[in-house]
């Protein structure tokens, strides 16, 4: 992992995105209304960054990779259905495996079962390879301290998630140095079998309001990363589009307060452009009526010759941190006021960042 320090030149800070492109990046915006310190950017390392431009065998196993990465959520319950109908002998175990899916300690413990060899097994390289990740902090944050991590865009798997946040690979450890950052993923996904014990190796903790809240009291850098948008959000995910699910959205601004946690917004640019999604007003009530039922969404979606993503650098922006004062019981007001700080700070470093690292993508549009 390569870091760049305030003292560098913006401009070096977009070589990796510059080689992505024909031709050269606007410079960042200018500020009148205050004086912008420069970010701290975490390049890709020197060894993701080779084998990414590797072209041949290496290009198909990092492809190979990748598509069964995406694929996981899928693969990994169908390989254990089949086990249960070819191996007779298994089937006991597995039933009982799989009702402990559902009473695993871990879905409410506030910390999942994070597992550190899982984060830095060596098939991260090739994943992170194929996605390569850059990290981009406004403010180094106090480690002493704890924060939730409002992440943007949901896009269709919620990569930031797992590239970004769940792996080693990805230097977020480096960069976030001392915060312990948990993804925060539905109960659901949580309980589906093999795939939740993943999603438990990499950090993740289940979005409830108790497990959320038992992370932030363990202090000493617990921090949730919670992609505020969900579901709904995904279904408006596109190439180029940048439309989030946001204005309603203020769980987990209440519980900032009630934790006195800090909130930080947090964008990753790329997360959109990873595949298209088929759109069609039909499919798009039968979407939202499954949606609201089932309480996630069923996007329609394809990458290059079908599910292979398409291969795209992302970017993740972790804004200055809103500070929060803590409050047991936090009036509608306050919540009402925190959140608007911070669609103004989510707004701001948009504005701020996009110019240099996704010069083609949509206006903002928060709904």
């Amino acid at each position: 992992m390569q870091t760049r320090e305030p003292a560098a030149d913006m401009e070096s800070a977009t070589s990796s995105a510059a080689e992505l492109s024909d031709s050269p990046l606007p410079p960042p915006p200018k500020h009148h209304d205050r004086v912008m310190e420069e970010p701290y950017v975490f390049e890709p390392s020197k060894d993701i960054l080779q084998l990414s431009q590797q072209g041949g065998l290496s290009m198909v196993i990092q492809t190979c990779i990748a598509t069964l990465f995406t694929a996981l959520v899928l693969v990994m319950p169908l390989l254990l259905i089949y086990t249960f109908i070819r191996v007779s002998w298994a089937r006991i175990p597995i039933v009982a495996y799989m009702a402990f899916c559902f009473v695993d300690p871990a879905l409410n413990n506030g910390v999942g079962r994070r597992i550190q060899w899982v984060r830095a097994m060596s098939i991260w390289r090739y994943i992170n390879a194929y996605f390569p990740v850059r990290i981009v902090l406004e403010k180094r944050l106090d480690p002493s301290l704890s924060y939730i991590f409002g992440v943007s865009p949901h896009g269709i798997l919620c990569f930031s998630g797992q590239v970004v946040m769940g792996s080693l690979k990805s230097g977020i450890d480096e960069a976030l140095k001392g915060i312990i950052v948990h993804p925060a993923g539905l109960r659901h996904a949580l309980t589906l079998p093999l795939f939740r014990d993943y999603l438990l190796a990499i950090g993740t903790i289940s979005s409830s309001r108790t497990s959320i809240r038992k992370c932030l009291a363990r202090g000493n850098g617990h921090s949730v990363g919670i992609v505020i948008g969900g579901a709904k959000e995904s279904l408006y995910t596109n190439r180029g589009s940048r439309q989030l699910i946001l204005k309603n959205r203020k769980g987990f601004v209440r519980e900032a307060i009630m934790a006195g946690a800090h909130l930080v917004p947090t964008f990753v640019f790329g997360e959109n452009d990873i595949f298209l999604q088929v759109e069609h007003p039909a499919l798009r009530r039968l979407q939202r009526w499954l949606q609201a039922k089932m309480m996630f969404a069923l996007p329609v979606f394809y990458g290059r010759f079908g599910l292979v993503p398409r291969r795209t650098q992302l970017t993740a922006v972790f804004g200055s941190p809103l500070i929060v004062a803590k409050n047991p019981n936090p009036s509608y007001d306050e919540i009402n006021s925190v959140h608007a700080q911070y669609l103004d700070e989510l707004r701001r470093i948009y504005a701020r960042f996009k110019p240099i690292y996704d010069p083609e993508g949509d206006d903002l549009v928060i709904a």
